[in-house]
């Protein structure tokens, strides 16, 4: 038995596909956070990523409340995301 051959496959050739030009909404979303950076309280969104650096250390600390201040405080995705990358490192298979 031949496994992974196709008994019903036609000469046809697959359709292409195009992929969309995204470079309008990319740069529409990288005003939109330099907009929501620029009106936001920085001290304070400083103030809270420190807390979740902290919290973050300690394996027993629950990190939702201060995932939600720093997201109050206007905090972005990306940096709380490198507070906890910065504290946890990167997960690297093998």
């Amino acid at each position: 038995m031949v496994v992974g051959v196709n008994e019903y496959a036609d000469d046809q050739e697959v359709p292409s596909v195009p992929a969309p030009d995204y470079t309008a909404l990319a740069a529409a979303q990288r005003q939109r956070v330099a907009d929501l950076r620029g009106k936001r309280e920085s001290g304070t969104v400083k103030r809270t990523l420190g807390q979740l650096e902290a919290t973050a250390g300690d394996p027993t600390a629950p990190l939702m409340e201060p995932i939600i201040e720093a997201v109050q405080a206007r905090a972005t995705v990306g940096e709380i995301s490198d507070v906890l990358r910065k504290v946890w490192g990167v997960y690297r298979p093998g």
